[in-house]
């Protein structure tokens, strides 16, 4: 009996000791995981983003890095802010040297480039909880099958206006014209991508179903341009192409409305005041809402990154996509539009959100398999945009030719 005791008694000795050095070898293997540098690219068109909005969102970044390391002290992620216009020419230049980022935050128009670049590398399918995002954010990050990047805020155009100037904000095209004649000024950049926003109050659209060109089908896009045409012998109603001049004119409240897109409010509200920055729906026609388009701000995952590097960037990417995230992003950047479905904003409190989400749920997005026949569609039809205006052609020659024109170049041989 004490020979069996004892025999017992060693033996538990042992597997205590087998236990507790498989714990600190699974808890050292654990944490060798969560250890790293991770090198994040924010990426912004600086034409466009000036350079207080861009430090707003390096800050923003900073501050949710900071509450990521408390989840994983062991990561460090350094951050570094390049020009969108750059962005390939520079990747290609450190991929061929086997170096990048191992994330790179940017938006869903560039994802294509990136692609043909060799210079992201796919999510697994699993990697994602994908019943968590908004449809129209995921299919701008999803080609041939494979997922591309984590979406986390949407952008689209609302109507931007100066609270100390209006009493009473236009819902429709009439109303909006008749104020303009009542003395308050508007600006509307003029470019086709950027005015499209009022195909679809006359009932119009750019692609059907299969992916195929309509806008010659119907008279959406054809009585949408005629209304420009008529706008702008308006006296006080602006069309320019140059999106600085109206967002500087609307600073100095020259103007009393401006289309602006949803990235500019943050400094359009700092630059004006909040008392006096004001943001509303475009306007529409009754049950016919605007159309502005919708792109995505994700983060990408270079092809260059190592397994590891790779797990720690994609640990950081769900922290942010993730619900109580994108719900404290909203309420901080106060134009952030969640990707995330399941964020809330108390919109008594934030009713800036409470708009863009709305314009949002209007606006009209593509997929990234589409990208390509957008980027054609915009090159082609911001020509036969400008002729339409300075009347060299009719709005329904030009909607027939620019719809023969791109699907021919998409025909099957």
């Amino acid at each position: 009996m004490i020979i069996k005791y004892w025999v017992k008694r060693i033996f538990s000795i042992l597997l205590a000791t087998f236990l507790l050095t498989g714990c600190s070898a699974s808890q050292e293997i654990l944490d060798n995981l969560n250890t790293g540098i991770v090198l994040l690219w924010l990426s912004f068109n600086e034409e466009y983003y000036p350079e207080s909005l861009i430090s707003q969102y390096r800050e923003v970044f900073s501050d949710y890095i900071v509450k990521f390391n408390k989840l994983y002290p062991q990561v460090k992620i350094i951050t570094e802010v390049k020009d969108e216009q750059d962005l390939i020419k520079e990747l290609e230049s450190e991929l061929d040297k086997g170096l990048g980022p191992d994330l790179i935050f940017t938006n869903s128009t560039n994802i294509l480039r990136l692609i043909k670049a060799k210079a992201l590398r796919p999510l697994e399918k699993d990697a994602l909880d994908l019943l968590q995002f908004r449809f129209e954010a995921l299919d701008q990050f999803f080609s041939q099958d494979k997922m591309y990047g984590v979406p986390l805020e949407l952008l689209t155009q609302a109507l931007c206006y100066n609270k100390k100037n209006v009493k009473q904000v236009p819902e429709t095209l009439s109303e909006l014209i008749t104020q303009s004649r009542a003395g308050y000024s508007v600006g509307i950049i003029s470019n086709f991508e950027d005015t499209f926003w009022g195909t679809q109050i006359f009932g119009g659209q750019l692609l059907d179903a299969q992916g195929d060109m309509i806008l010659d089908q119907g008279l959406g896009w054809i009585r949408w341009m005629e209304w420009l045409k008529n706008a702008k012998t308006e006296p006080n109603i602006i069309l320019n192409e140059n999106s600085l001049i109206l967002q500087n004119a609307f600073i100095e409240e020259d103007l009393a409305y401006m289309v602006c897109s949803s990235f500019q409010i943050p400094f359009l509200r700092d630059s004006l005041g909040s008392d006096k920055f004001g943001v509303a729906l475009l306007p529409g026609e009754e049950n016919q809402p605007a159309g502005p388009h919708l792109i995505v701000n994700g983060l990408l995952f270079s092809s260059t990154s190592s397994d590891h590097q790779n797990q720690i960037a994609l640990k950081f990417a769900q922290f942010l996509a993730n619900e109580q995230q994108q719900t404290d992003l909203a309420a901080e950047l106060r134009s952030f539009i969640p990707a995330n479905r399941e964020a809330t904003v108390d919109l008594r409190l934030f009713p800036t959100q409470g708009i863009l989400q709305k314009q949002s749920q209007t606006a009209i997005a593509f997929t990234l398999d589409q990208t390509e026949k957008i980027n054609i569609i915009r090159k082609y039809g911001q020509d036969f945009y400008k002729r339409v205006m300075v009347g060299e052609i009719s709005p329904e020659e030009a909607a027939s030719q620019l719809t023969q024109a791109v699907n021919a170049q998409f025909e099957d041989p």
